[in-house]
């Protein structure tokens, strides 16, 4: 079997059809029919049921057709890396956590690229308790994380200061307001995100609740950032959000706004290894810094 059939074999299950696929393919229809018979007699099995009208993948042919995509994917990826190897530019990698302003990280690369052409970047979003463990396993040169980061092999600094705001639904009875007490909040279905996610993000939004004087009725909890706002606007739940989250993005029947009192803080560090002597992590930890002014504060 070699990587030719598996690509004919996939462009003709995606197209359900000979001419389509061999168009696509640009080549023969009758050779790219030959290449499936031929697959189909090493595999001793029929992937294709043929009938002058139409084309349709047998149960083996389905299930090969998902191993088939899998291989190409890991193919294809396995090339991009081999020529990215190649070259001579230096690789930093960079992870990011949920619910963080992404600004200064997105205005660092820019600069790395503007200043540092040898440099190239490569960028991850995942959970923090993810990304100390990547960056002490050496999977990751920098990260944007919430602190404290209590990992010894890890050095950190604070880079930038945001309160909690609330995310209401557009309709909702509070939302005419420019400023919600915290306490108004305690009837109220909440959507977090999971603990296991953001674990300093989550313990400093129920710990606001309780300094109000109340536990939250948490109805869902949902791990990702874009789906949070959308059942906000749904009218699922409220929310409380980073007031970075309504920089730049809009977010269509959501009203953020600022709470009272005060709420408490959330820090973003940017962390890296003690012992990584890079010159991309330190070029890169330099840049965040030039570009948050450091310590920036996001207003509420």
């Amino acid at each position: 079997m070699e990587m030719r059939h598996l690509r004919y074999f996939v462009a003709v299950s995606e197209a359900l059809h000979f001419g389509r696929a061999a168009a696509q393919l640009r080549i023969a229809q009758p050779s790219l029919s030959q290449q499936i018979r031929q697959l189909e007699v090493e595999l001793q099995t029929t992937l294709l049921q043929r009938t002058k009208r139409r084309v349709q993948l047998t149960e083996a042919g389905r299930l090969f057709l998902e191993e088939a995509r899998d291989i190409l994917a890991h193919t294809d990826r396995a090339a991009v890396i081999a020529r990215r190897a190649s070259g001579t530019a230096a690789r930093l990698r960079i992870g990011f956590a949920y619910w963080m302003d992404v600004t200064p990280l997105a205005d660092a690369v820019k600069r790395l690229n503007d200043h540092q052409s040898g440099i190239r970047v490569d960028i991850r979003m995942t959970s923090v308790p993810l990304l100390v463990a990547a960056l002490k396993e050496e999977r990751l040169d920098v990260a944007l994380v919430r602190p404290p980061v209590g990992e010894p092999s890890l050095e950190s600094e604070d880079v930038m200061t945001e309160p909690f705001v609330v995310a209401l639904p557009h309709a909702h009875r509070l939302s005419a307001r420019k400023q919600v007490s915290v306490a108004t909040l305690a009837d109220e279905p909440f959507i977090l995100f999971p603990r296991d996610s953001v674990p300093q993000f989550h313990d400093l939004a129920l710990k606001l609740c309780r300094d109000a004087g109340f536990v939250p009725n948490v109805r869902d909890e949902v791990d990702s950032a874009d789906l949070v706002l959308r059942l906000v606007a749904a009218g699922v739940g409220i929310s409380l959000v980073p007031a970075s989250v309504r920089r730049g993005v809009t977010h269509p029947g959501v009203a953020f706004r600022a709470l009272q009192p005060s709420p408490r803080t959330l820090h973003t560090a940017i962390a890296w290894r003690r012992d990584n002597p890079s010159t991309a992590v330190k070029a890169s930890v330099e840049m965040v810094r030039e570009v948050v002014g450091v310590p920036r504060s996001i207003p509420d």
